[in-house]
């Protein structure tokens, strides 16, 4: 599959081809934090604010993720994306709040450490702030390695081609990633001007798509056995 990068490696490292030998696992949460509603104008001490937990919690995420370095040096990748608050109103401290987090890492040992570090985590704040806090998993999606042959037809291609290039993961869920974990698959990137996908920005070159084009061509050909003239 050659597919944009939705990154900017590739474009800020002057490359037009990325190799992509594996997709990052996958850990998706759920959490709730349930305190107790207050007036606005209620005195602070004596609060049980769910939204003044949710944000060390929200704040530590991005915290455990920066510090979960693999051996390689890349560090995991965790996003908060939703959040939905009760009783949603100006002046009251909310009484629960919910939200999404979204952990990636290349080191499976990893992605659970950190999911491990934000359970730790809730405890602690829900036990300062006299709250609640549950941290279910939603959604997990394993390591997913990319077929090493056909990996290496993608590599030869592009240095045959003198095409420049790196190897690289996919933190995002493709078609390729599902068909390999069935049958042997590769993937192939080509940049995207400041890594902005599925938005009205998004852009590429036709040298890029020309790059990414010669290189699954020659793949495909590497793989069918045909010799190219």
């Amino acid at each position: 599959e050659l597919h944009i990068e939705q990154g900017a490696l590739l474009e800020r490292a002057g490359l037009d081809v990325g190799v992509v030998t594996h997709a990052l696992g996958q850990n998706w949460y759920e959490v709730t934090v349930e305190g107790e509603e207050a007036h606005g104008g209620s005195p602070m001490a004596g609060r049980r604010d769910a939204m003044m937990a949710a944000a060390p919690l929200i704040a530590a995420v991005e915290e455990i993720a920066l510090a979960a370095v693999s051996a390689t040096g890349e560090p995991g990748r965790a996003t908060v994306g939703r959040l939905t608050v009760y009783p949603d109103s100006r002046n009251i401290c909310p009484s629960r709040i919910w939200f999404s987090i979204d952990t990636r890492h290349g080191d499976p040992a990893m992605l659970a450490r950190m999911g491990e570090e934000i359970r730790a985590r809730a405890t602690a704040i829900a036990a300062a702030l006299g709250v609640r806090i549950a941290v279910e998993e939603f959604w997990h999606a394993p390591l997913t390695p990319f077929d090493a042959t056909l990996v290496g037809r993608v590599r030869d291609a592009a240095q045959r081609l003198g095409i420049p290039h790196m190897d690289m993961p996919t933190g995002i869920g493709h078609d390729a990633v599902y068909v390999a974990r069935r049958v042997p698959a590769a993937m192939i990137f080509c940049p995207c001007h400041g890594g902005i996908s599925h938005n009205e920005a998004e852009s590429i070159t036709p040298a890029w798509a020309d790059a990414g084009l010669r290189v699954l061509a020659d793949a495909v050909l590497a793989t069918a056995g045909i010799v190219k003239g």
